[in-house]
């Protein structure tokens, strides 16, 4: 009953430890009698998972790190709570120690907590380097297939991104941990500062030193945070800047590396924020090693030295002593004036950097902001100048959708006709009015032409005299009326334009045409396309006299053409010459020296280098053999200053690097579009960073540095 009312009486450690034996010496014997099984169920429900119970050792050990890290910090908290009630010098002196202890303790926890956290990282890392070390070597001395050697390298590629990693990771760690002791060190500070106020000079004097050592500190622990957060910004701007390298050709390459060039200027804008704070704690420093050696001085300086009366007239004579002690004075003086000139130059230096920072800052800003406007202009004037362009693709879809919608009906009517024709296989001709209307005026034409008196062009005279001869020759055999035909026709292809369908004449009239009249139309006509494909078998022969009726028609109708020709010929255009083949080869060698000449005379203009090789080719002159004279080197050049003085004594030469001529013809313009905008981005970040991560001036190492 007391218990459930009052609650247990609280054990001892020792107590607790030999409960915890006892029972633990109880559920080993049970598991060994009763088994796992039985035991689970006794001890768990159905219901609870058993993997709920364990508890991963590595949780374990991080939980009790921050455990201990809680604790320190609670401790520091409950110390800062009691300045608020302490009154006497001693009592904030005594309390000052115990501060500088939990300080201590806090510092060690935490170091030890990060470092747990740290080590996996760091394992991570070293495997990394390690396995692409193996991939090097292994690549390089043995002998692989290209499909090993790509698998090596994709497996190197992915350890890489596994080292990165693990290097941000290990980044971001060091940063938290330096925020938690450069906050912890800064309360304390500030606390210290709030009890200056509460006692005058002379009581404070004795805790003058112990916050010239914590402005020190807290200026060393925002210095190594600020260092971190700046190693921090150097990394992800690395890897935006290969990032922006690596971009390819697409539709939104231009608009992500916009995107991309904005994250860089703000990252740059943060670590110029960054670097300002780093400069400002290392003048903080300074100006605490100057307070604490100007304030050392100064109290060398008022130091009061007593010195025993003389006892006798020898000891007065004896001033060695004095003078040595005021000699050694003055040295520790001189050496302190010198450290603070050096520490004076020292902060010059940094007064001088935070201006030229805050310069390359304001530089970074304008050109921000000149890009964003640049941007925003290029959009408004996309937007004014390029209506009339929207505008016409706009009319230019509606065509095409249009002239996409008539040719899908004219298939369609195309289809429909196809399928009327199969459905009605009779010949059933479609002649439009254009058609119809040509052929009209053609039958006028034909039917107003005079006799042979005007000259007319013979396709015209041909129809004429066929249909002619259709009239005349209705009685007549079929196998006559196919030979007549192939010969008309073949008269008339003789005529056509070259776009027209011929055949060969074959031999059928008996009487052949003159040669004077007839080679100067064959002569300029065009290479003829192959025959047409035979005509249908004849019906029977007929009579004799109806063949050599119909003979003798055609013959006189081929006369009749050839004085037409000649009446043409005589009218208009001069008789044409006949050439044999020997005149023709004759010809052909004339021509084809006179355009080896005008080569050769083109090529004697272009250079006379070429005349010579021209000439060498022909075998005109021969070339002699010249001796080698050796030019006499001139009074004022040296040895060293001749190229080929020094080749010809075995100097060798440079081999210029890949890299290097890789790097210059990067600077060569590109055509790309994306190439170009690259460059120019890595130009404007390029002006943007501080040209000092190469070119400034570095500082002298400092104490807090190391």
């Amino acid at each position: 009953m007391w218990t459930v009312l009052f609650g247990a009486p609280e054990l001892s450690e020792q107590e607790m430890d030999a409960l915890c034996y006892k029972l633990q010496v109880y559920l080993v014997h049970s598991l060994d009698t009763c088994g796992w099984k039985i035991l689970s169920q006794v001890l768990f429900t159905e219901t609870d998972d058993p993997e709920e119970y364990y508890e991963s050792l590595s949780e374990l050990r991080q939980k009790g790190y921050e455990e201990v890290l809680h604790r320190a910090r609670r401790r520091i908290q409950e110390l800062l709570e009691k300045h608020k009630n302490t009154e006497s010098m001693v009592e904030l002196l005594e309390l000052y120690q115990m501060e500088d202890e939990a300080y201590s303790n806090l510092a060690e926890a935490t170091t030890e907590l990060y470092q747990y956290l740290l080590q996996p990282f760091r394992d991570m890392r070293e495997l990394a380097m390690l396995r692409r070390q193996q991939i090097k070597i292994s690549i390089e001395n043995d002998y692989l297939g290209p499909r090993r050697i790509e698998s090596l390298q994709k497996e190197d590629a992915d350890w890489q991104k596994k080292a990165h990693m693990a290097v941000l990771s290990i980044q971001d760690l060091t940063v938290k941990y330096f925020e938690i002791t450069a906050k912890t060190q800064k309360a304390v500070y500030d606390r210290m500062r709030a009890d200056q106020k509460k006692f005058g000079k002379a009581a404070w004097a004795a805790a003058v030193e112990r916050m010239e050592k914590l402005q020190y500190a807290v200026s060393k622990e925002t210095l190594q945070l600020m260092r971190a957060k700046e190693i921090c910004l150097e990394q992800k701007k690395h890897a935006l800047k290969e990032e922006m390298q690596s971009l390819k050709g697409g539709t939104e390459a231009l608009a992500h590396l916009d995107h991309l060039e904005a994250d860089y200027y703000d990252l740059q804008l943060q670590l110029y924020e960054v670097q300002f704070e780093i400069l400002k704690c290392e003048e903080l420093l300074l100006t605490a090693q100057l307070e604490s050696i100007r304030r050392l001085m100064s109290e060398k300086r008022d130091e009061v030295v007593y010195y025993d009366t003389y006892e006798s007239m020898e000891a007065m004579l004896e001033k060695e002593d004095m003078a040595t002690s005021v000699h050694l004075q003055k040295e520790e003086l001189q050496k302190l004036q010198q450290k603070i000139r050096q520490l004076e130059a020292r902060r010059g230096r940094i007064s001088a950097k935070k201006a030229y920072l805050r310069n390359k800052k304001e530089i970074c800003i304008a050109k921000h902001n000149e890009k964003i406007q640049q941007r925003h202009q290029s959009e408004k004037e996309y937007k004014m100048h390029h209506t009339v362009q929207l505008k016409r693709d706009q009319l230019q879809d509606e065509e095409e959708r249009k002239s996409s919608w008539v040719s899908q009906e004219r298939q369609k009517t195309l289809d429909r006709l196809r399928s009327f024709k199969q459905r009605y296989p009779g010949q059933v001709i479609l002649k439009s009015t254009r058609l119809r209307l040509a052929h009209a005026r053609r039958k006028c034409a034909a039917s107003s032409v005079p006799s042979v008196e005007q000259p007319q062009s013979l396709p015209a005279t041909i129809q004429i005299q066929e249909k002619s001869e259709e009239v005349e020759l209705e009685k007549a055999v079929q196998p006559v009326q196919v030979q007549e035909s192939i010969s008309l026709k073949q008269l008339q292809d003789v005529s056509l334009p070259p776009n027209v369908v011929t055949s060969e004449l074959p031999h059928v009239s008996t009487s052949p045409l003159p040669s004077d009249q007839l080679q100067p139309e064959t002569a300029t006509g065009v290479e003829l396309p192959p025959p047409l494909p035979p005509p249908p078998p004849p019906p029977p022969l007929p009579s004799k006299e109806d063949a050599t009726k119909s003979l003798e028609k055609s013959d006189t109708f081929v006369k009749r053409q050839s004085v037409e020709k000649g009446v043409q010929h005589s009218s208009g255009v001069p008789p044409a010459h006949l050439f044999d083949s020997s005149q023709l080869v004759s010809a052909k060698k004339k021509l084809k020296k006179t355009g080896d000449l005008e080569g050769l005379q083109r090529r004697r203009v272009s250079s006379p280098m070429d005349e010579v090789l021209a000439s060498l080719k022909r075998g005109s002159f021969h070339l002699r053999k010249v001796e080698q004279r050796s030019l006499p080197p001139f009074p004022d050049e040296d040895d060293s200053n001749n190229i080929l003085a020094q080749i010809r004594k075995g100097v060798k030469l440079k081999k210029v690097q890949k890299d290097v001529l890789r790097e210059s013809f990067t600077i060569l313009p590109d055509t790309d579009p994306l190439t170009r905008s690259i460059h120019e981005a890595l130009r404007r970040i390029k002006e943007a960073s501080p040209e000092s991560e190469d070119e400034e001036e570095s500082l002298p190492c400092t104490d807090w540095e190391n």
